[in-house]
């Protein structure tokens, strides 16, 4: 793994690594299993944003895949490492932020400002547009 983690490290995770976890993307599985694992052992704590919990859920519940869908939930929602990080008016006012300074689509700016305000150490995404975004350290899945 191409992280250098410690215990005191808080990670962001955007809706992507999620999907490919949980869905068991060829590409990334290992990876993902290795940083999960990693997480797990250190007790490094994973957050997200309710964006992520919107966009797990559309797909399996357009779809009528109820068993993923309830999986996404208890995942999300009933985890000792993962939490979802409230958007309140720090995030809203860092939101905007991003949004004027780097022209992000508002729920990019939100994921990046929950990050931010929550005091991720990282934020692991598959968004290579990220990495323009200088405030924070962001760890795209291939770099893993």
């Amino acid at each position: 793994m191409g992280l250098k983690l410690v215990p005191s490290d808080r990670i962001f995770m955007d809706t992507a690594p999620f999907i490919y976890f949980f869905e068991e993307h060829p590409l990334y599985i290992e990876k993902l299993n290795n940083l999960f694992n990693s997480v797990y052992t250190m007790g490094i704590p994973l957050i997200t944003s309710i964006v992520t919990y919107i966009e797990v859920l559309t797909h399996p519940e357009k779809t009528g895949a109820k068993k993923l869908a309830a999986k996404y939930r208890d995942s999300l929602t009933n985890s000792e490492l993962v939490s979802i990080y409230p958007l309140n008016l720090q995030v809203a006012d860092m939101t905007v932020n991003f949004r004027v300074k780097y022209g992000l689509k508002t729920p990019d700016a939100i994921q990046l400002a929950t990050a931010v305000v929550c005091g991720a150490d990282y934020i692991i995404t598959n968004d290579r547009e990220w990495k323009r975004v200088r405030d924070v350290r962001t760890v795209i899945l291939s770099e893993l």
